[in-house]
């Protein structure tokens, strides 16, 4: 992020200096005013008229600590010692200017002390010392530390906050990239498959099929590139993606192919990632169905339990032809042979579920008692 976009940030959150420094310089003048008035009354001869002295001093101190921004600007990337040392050494400094200005200010009022006669050399008061200018120089080295200490304060908690938002939107681009990378995988990855089968239909000769299939293609890789990867869709819409793909590979295997659906009504409006079925059935497609001479059925249910959607695919495929799935069992160390023989697809859902739901999801592999296996995606429910 460049020096402009930064400062935007930073004007966009952080309160104005000049707000904060004025307010923080009238709130010093109107708690003196206060005690003066209420604690010190035996003391004050002015009455109300304390408040032109204090304004006065508040004014000054304004003044002098504007010039301190400047110089803190400069410090922020030295070490903490030589920090602190700055720190005490400007507010030192300002100190030594602020007091007789302010002792200058007090004694016109209290004591009709001749000021301007005072700047012209002419002192008419034989007891007056000249360190009597710097009295209570420590009270207003004091008083220079605390803007000092609030200046650093308040800019190192919006720094602090900046940097936490600068590291929660790179967080959010990386997920982003990495969905958008992992969805994206599965295109190439069936077009392959799809393509394939239908130069087999045109060498077969079979062109009404493969224009069939053509035409299916299209429709689908359209809905896919139409969906953004970043956003989820209603599970009716992704089911009715998952009935254009089944229909391409319907025309594949004919009638070794049977598809059934189990899906509550009341789950086709929760929200899901867009394909996160496909991979699962083309793998049992591929390690399943297409071992099979005939009888291939695979099984698509959805249902709500316990505030979460339960997605679920189950083919009745040789357990052994399918066995890749084991692999990715969650809980359970991957073979990397078997993680080469199931392809991007399982992996995919996978990591993005990992990604979109972080410590939220469960996918489980299970070996049916006869034939077949059976995967379980668990997931939060959401509406749109």
């Amino acid at each position: 992020m460049n020096y402009s976009t930064r400062s935007y940030i930073d004007s966009k959150q952080k309160p104005s200096f000049w707000l904060l420094h004025s307010l923080g310089w009238a709130a010093y003048v109107l708690i003196f005013v206060v005690d003066n008035l209420f604690f010190y009354r035996d003391f004050n001869k002015l009455g109300i008229d304390v408040f032109y002295p204090l304004l006065l001093a508040g004014s000054f101190a304004a003044l002098l600590t504007w010039p301190l921004r400047h110089v803190y600007r400069h410090c922020w990337s030295l070490r903490p010692r030589w920090l602190i040392a700055a720190i005490v050494l400007s507010s030192l400094v300002v100190a030594l200017l602020w007091t007789p200005m302010k002792n200058l200010a007090v004694w016109y009022f209290y004591e009709d002390f001749d000021v301007l006669g005072f700047l012209r050399g002419h002192i008419s008061d034989p007891g007056f010392k000249w360190y009597m200018l710097f009295m209570s120089v420590s009270y207003a080295f004091f008083m220079i530390l605390v803007w000092s200490s609030l200046y650093f304060g308040i800019n190192y908690h919006y720094r602090l906050v900046n940097e936490k938002q600068l590291h929660l939107d790179a967080v959010r681009l990386s997920h982003v990239a990495q969905i958008k990378m992992l969805r994206y995988q599965i295109n190439p990855h069936f077009l392959f498959n799809t393509l394939n089968a239908i130069s087999t239909l045109v060498l077969k000769g079979d062109k009404e099929k493969a224009n069939g299939m053509l035409t299916r293609l299209s429709t689908f890789l359209r809905f896919s590139l139409d969906n953004d990867p970043e956003k989820k869709i209603r599970l009716y819409e992704e089911l009715k993606a998952l009935m254009l793909y089944l229909e391409i590979e319907k025309t594949r295997f004919d009638e070794r192919l049977s598809v059934k659906f189990h899906v509550e009504p009341r789950t086709e409006s929760l929200l899901v990632p867009s394909l996160l079925l496909q991979p699962l059935v083309e793998n049992s497609i591929k390690f399943a169905i297409a071992q099979m001479a005939s009888g291939g059925v695979i099984t698509i249910s959805a249902y709500c339990q316990n505030n979460c959607l339960h997605l679920q695919v189950a083919d009745n495929g040789p357990a052994l032809d399918n066995s890749h799935l084991d692999a990715h069992n969650h809980g359970h160390q991957p073979n990397s042979g078997l993680v080469n023989k199931g392809g991007v697809g399982v992996q995919n859902i996978i990591e993005r579920l990992k990604v979109l739901y972080p410590n939220q999801h469960d996918f489980k592999v299970t070996k049916e008692k006869r034939q077949g296996y059976k995967v379980l995606i668990v997931i939060p429910m959401e509406y749109p």
